[in-house]
């Protein structure tokens, strides 16, 4: 398959119409196309893919270019188109997909008609002749399954995710050209419901009673649910495989970023110490207040204390007066008569005399009393104090400290606020680990149960064909139907017995070609290694010979062109090769041009440089559609191998146009 040209009309920024034609030529097999960000580059890929699948990944779904649907008049209509010119086994195709657009009236959205595919050929005698639209569709996925389109139509920033991009053993197969053996196992497949030889087993005559017939239902029952069983299990096993490369990727990120871990978790303790801190200088600083407001008047006061006692006795009138009596009390014992220790003071007139005397020293007849009581108050303010100046200073000091230890941490958390700055949530990484763990456990119980299930309906078939044997009829009938059932069983076997050799020599052949492509790719000493399921994993020596996961973005994206250049190398070797068989079987293969967006983003310069030689030697064909400074390092090793080179032009955000260099 190699593209020829692709014109687009009205489609996003590309307004009217816009042709590009890319190099088919043997030793000038690169075209490159030149545009900055947000200029239209990816919108290229995109029309491939809403040209030959109607699908994209825009977020809006109008499609027709802004400035057009602006200048038309209401209730006037216009048409987004793209159309693909390209050669497949020896044939010219033109495939033209589009779409109309009516604009209603002011401030209603314009309609979408549903869009249309038209693919024509072009016949011996040079004329163009159209496919049945009700098979426009099928004649498209022929020429390239959607399930393989995304190895061939590939955004370069996303190139990560290839272990990711579907059915990937569908795709190695259809690209090997293997998927039509595969479909001929499966349709002499002895297990499966509605294979030949279930069909021939269904004609057999067993009997006419109604119990004969049941069996016959029973064992036709049990092979439907047998390949819906084998069905669930490649699914799960797939599943499997997903969540066990997931647990892969994500180890060998937790352990890439084991420092940014080490301090996130330092982040999070500093965190937690900021905090304590602020809530303990919080009560601090209310203790301070609490212990000066209680004490400080006391403390401050402590200087006049002797004054106070030294003008005290100067003025000798510091009576004896009982502490804390009233004259009120003692009028109440004169009236009463007695005493409080029982005394009959109406006939003890020395008593009432001295009773009276102690009254006269109380306040507010005496004041050395009130006296007495102030110089005892001072005295214990005295004893009160005497800790003070400790208390406060320890308060301060504790507040101090306090206040510095929050300025440390405040530091410490602004540095690694800043070392953290653009990195991974590594914490993000274990969680969703955990997750993955789970899933993956739970998938692989599930895959013991189905297996289990497996194994009894095959028993439960096995039982079945055996008693319908022994109730066949012999009759010319039976033997006939038994015949051919004998000779679509060995050609089950020898259809099975090819293929499998043939899928093991193609899974050989392409780690031996991913392996050598990521050697000329990669400069270091790591290999890649490659799955039952085609799923690729780098793998670097730990230095005691033995070989664990390795990944980061940088390695990941050389890992992944390397697997797609494998792929496309195999391809096109296959397609060279004249009177490719199976064990007999003649098969085809047909090589894939690479059209990639952005395929330098994530790689720096050296392996740019290595990649820019790799890609032309392996595709029939190569289109790039490249920012310019990336260009700049791949031109110096690809250059020679440019045989169209293009610029977008971008003129606004709604319009730009292709223009050729050259």
């Amino acid at each position: 398959m190699l593209i020829k040209q692709i014109t687009l009309s009205n489609f996003r920024q590309y307004k009217e119409k816009q042709v590009v034609e890319f190099s088919c030529d043997k030793e000038k097999n690169v075209t490159v196309i030149l545009g900055d960000n947000t200029s239209g580059k990816t919108t290229l890929i995109q029309a491939f893919n809403w040209c030959l699948y109607g699908l994209t990944s825009f977020k809006t779904r109008e499609l027709i270019n802004s400035e057009s649907l602006q200048e038309m008049g209401l209730y006037s209509t216009n048409e987004v188109s793209v159309e693909v010119e390209l050669q497949h086994e020896e044939r010219l195709y033109v495939i033209r997909r589009t779409q109309t657009v009516t604009k209603n009236e002011a401030n209603r959205a314009p309609t979408f008609a549903r869009p249309t595919l038209k693919v024509e050929y072009q016949e011996a005698n040079g004329e163009m002749q159209e496919i049945p639209s009700i098979e426009a569709q099928n004649t498209v996925d022929k020429i390239l399954p959607e399930a393989l389109s995304g190895y061939f139509f590939f955004d370069g920033e996303h190139i990560a995710d290839i272990n990711n991009k579907g059915n990937v053993v569908s795709a190695v197969r259809g690209l090997m050209g293997l998927e039509t053996i595969s479909e001929a196992v499966d349709h002499f497949d002895p297990q499966k419901a509605n294979s030949v030889i279930s069909k021939l087993h269904k004609e057999l005559d067993i009997g006419q009673d109604q119990k004969d017939a049941q069996l016959k239902v029973s064992l036709s029952t049990a092979k439907e649910k047998l390949q819906s069983l084998e069905q669930r299990k490649t699914q799960v096993e797939n599943e499997i495989n997903y969540f066990e490369e997931r647990k892969k990727e994500l180890d060998a990120k937790i352990l890439a970023n084991a420092a940014t871990k080490a301090r996130q978790e330092e982040k999070i303790r500093i965190e937690r110490d900021l905090n304590y801190l602020q809530g303990n200088q919080e009560t601090v600083e209310r203790q301070i207040v609490r212990d000066f407001t209680k004490d400080s008047y006391k403390f401050f006061a402590k200087s006049l204390y002797a004054k106070v006692y030294k003008v005290i006795a100067d003025a000798k009138q510091d009576g004896e007066g009982i502490p804390k009596m009233h004259s009120d009390s003692i009028e109440f014992i004169l009236k009463r008569g007695k005493c409080i220790c029982g005394a009959d003071l109406t006939l003890n007139q020395g008593a009432v005399n001295n009773i009276r005397y102690e009254q006269s020293l109380l306040p507010p007849q005496h004041i050395g009393t009130e006296i007495r009581e102030f110089k005892r108050d001072c005295q214990r303010a005295e004893t009160e104090v005497e800790d003070y100046a400790e208390v406060v200073k320890s308060d301060y000091i504790r507040m101090r400290e306090n206040a510095n230890q929050i300025d440390d941490k405040r530091s410490q958390l602004a540095e690694l606020s800043r070392l953290l700055q653009g990195n991974v949530d590594v914490g993000k990484f274990e969680r969703d680990n955990v997750e993955n763990e789970k899933q993956l456990k739970e998938k692989r119980m599930l895959l013991v149960n189905i297996s289990s299930s497996i194994g009894e309906n095959k028993n439960q078939i096995q039982s079945l064909e055996s008693t319908i044997n022994g109730l066949q009829v012999a009759t010319e009938k039976n033997k006939k139907i038994n015949s051919y059932i004998a000779y679509a069983t060995k050609i089950y076997e020898w259809f099975k017995q090819s293929y499998d050799k043939s899928e093991k020599d193609v899974k050989e052949d392409l780690y031996t070609s991913i392996n050598d492509l990521f050697s000329q790719m990669y400069h270091g000493q790591r290999t890649v290694e490659i799955d039952d399921n085609y799923h690729i994993t780098l793998k670097v020596d730990n230095g005691k010979g033995i070989f664990v996961n390795d990944t980061s973005p940088g390695l990941d994206t050389v890992k992944n062109f390397a697997f797609i250049a494998g792929i496309v190398d195999l391809a096109r070797k296959k397609a060279q090769t004249k009177g490719n068989e199976l064990e007999g079987i003649q098969y085809s293969s047909e090589p894939y041009p690479i059209v990639m967006d952005a395929p330098f983003s994530n790689a720096d310069d050296k392996h740019i440089a290595n990649i820019s030689k790799v890609l032309p030697q392996v595709a029939e064909q190569v289109i790039l559609v490249v920012m310019n400074k990336d260009w700049e390092y791949a031109q110096s090793n690809m250059n020679n191998k440019v045989g169209m080179l293009y610029q977008i032009e971008k003129h606004s955000e709604i319009k730009s146009s292709i223009r050729r260099n050259g």
